[in-house]
Parts: structure tokens; C-alpha cells; sequence
């Protein structure tokens, strides 16, 4: 985990890592989890050819606007889960992200407004992100085990807006970003 003190116009990188997978799927496996892919080219809307992805959702039964297309989680939240229950590490995918991230600690300390950058080569935004919120453990994440949403609790990553498209791949560098 990369920690950095770093500003650019009055933002912070507050931390770095490295996409270690790109998920998605039209269904979800198990109710939760997602395919791995190489790559995805991120719209605002999310990715297309995803579950969550379109102008819409449906939550509670209703339909509203999809402000959460696309979701990050961190690595170091599901293995630390997995190892105080016992139990293998879920596999990349399997709670539901989009974008899973190593070296970025378990996103507990992220918040609205904070933004998770996809970089080029250069070190150039390919992708920028707008923290929305944590992202809840639901119900579904009990096919790992039966207190898996209890120990997530604040630690299964961000649900995010899409600030700038592009593409996303294993092994890009991810910029955790915030306003200071």
C-alpha cells in the first residue's frame, strides 16, 4: 500500500494501488458475484454488458436513477473477512465489483466526494470515478458465510459515479484522490 501525500489542484492522492481484476457479467453468479475480464471500456453509464449498468436500476422494487454504476472494491476487506471467519478468500469477482484494487487498503476510509483514478502510463486520468458512498453488504454474500455481511460491514468498497470514461485493465495504477 502505497501512501502519498501528493497535490494537484487543491487534491490529494491519498493512496495507490493496482486493478487486480475488471468484473463484470449481464447476470449476477450466485446472486452476487461477477465474471473476470481483462479489460472494460467505462461509460457514465457503467459497463456495457453489465448487471448494473444503464440510466436506471431497480431498488426496493422501484426504479430510480442509477447514480452507483460502477463499484471498487479493495482486496484487504474481503481476505481479512475471510481469514477472521475461517473460510477461503472469495474470489475476484465474487462480491459483486466491477473494479477490485490491491494496495488500497479495504476503502473503509473512503467517502463521498473522495475519487478513485484510473491512470495511463504517463500518469494521466484514463478513468475518474466520484466516490457516492460505501457500498452495504447485502444478504446475497452469505453463500461464503453466514456472518461474511456482518464483517464486511464498511469495508465492501465504494459504489461510484462516472466523472471521465475510458478504459480500464488488470494491472493499471489506481489513485485514490481527495479535495483538501
Amino acid at each position: 500500500m502505497s501512501t502519498n501525500t501528493q497535490e494537484t489542484k487543491g487534491k490529494t492522492t491519498v493512496r495507490t494501488g493496482t486493478v487486480a481484476a475488471v468484473c463484470y457479467s449481464p447476470e449476477l453468479i450466485n446472486g452476487v458475484g461477477k465474471e473476470v475480464r481483462q479489460s472494460a471500456h467505462i461509460t457514465r453509464l457503467g459497463i456495457h454488458g453489465d448487471r448494473h449498468y444503464g440510466e436506471t436500476r431497480v431498488s426496493r422494487g422501484h426504479t430510480v436513477p442509477n447514480n452507483r454504476p460502477i463499484t471498487v472494491v479493495g482486496d484487504d476487506g474481503s481476505r481479512d473477512a475471510c481469514e477472521r471467519l475461517g473460510i477461503p478468500n472469495i474470489p475476484p469477482g465474487g462480491l459483486g465489483e466491477n473494479i477490485l484494487c490491491e494496495g488500497m487498503g479495504d476503502l473503509s476510509e473512503m467517502g463521498p466526494g473522495d475519487e478513485i483514478h484510473v491512470l495511463s502510463e504517463s500518469g494521466a486520468p484514463k478513468v475518474i470515478l466520484f466516490v457516492r458512498e460505501q457500498n452495504p453488504p447485502c444478504s446475497s454474500l452469505m453463500i461464503y458465510h453466514k456472518q461474511m455481511p456482518k464483517e464486511l460491514m464498511g469495508k465492501r468498497g465504494v459504489l461510484c459515479t462516472v466523472l471521465q470514461e475510458g478504459d480500464v485493465q488488470t494491472g493499471d495504477t489506481v489513485a485514490w484522490i481527495r479535495d483538501e
